[in-house]
């Protein structure tokens, strides 16, 4: 996740790009789904932790990549309509999507890898 976030900050140019080669090929979002369902489960699975207060924001973020990788395997053409209907927003969205990764993977560094609680 602070990978993403960095390239998203970083790329934000090229994400878009992406999104509208993608919007070009819907299908290829299929895999792309497949892709961050497997990446949603296994933060949901292995960061589950529900007692504590920003924890649940990753076990929930998890859940929810789940929850969009099901939308994009079923109804690919969906997220071209969302990237056609954020438009030149798309710039400021990816961006605010990279400070999200960035923080929540840095937490889990913090949390899950510098602490050494697994």
């Amino acid at each position: 996740m602070t990978a993403l976030g960095v390239s998203y900050l970083l790329q934000t140019r090229r994400w878009i790009e992406l999104y509208h080669e993608f919007e070009a090929y819907p299908r290829r979002f299929i895999f792309t789904g497949l892709f961050i369902f497997v990446t949603g489960m296994y933060i949901a699975i292995n960061f589950n932790d529900w007692s504590s207060t920003w924890p649940i924001f990753i076990t929930a973020f998890g859940w929810l990549m789940a929850i969009e990788s099901g939308i994009l395997i079923m109804r690919p053409s969906l997220a071209g309509w969302m990237t056609r209907k954020v438009g030149s927003r798309l710039n400021v969205y990816l961006r605010l999507g990279g400070l999200l990764f960035l923080g929540l993977g840095g937490l889990m560094v913090w949390e899950y890898l510098l602490q050494a609680r697994f």
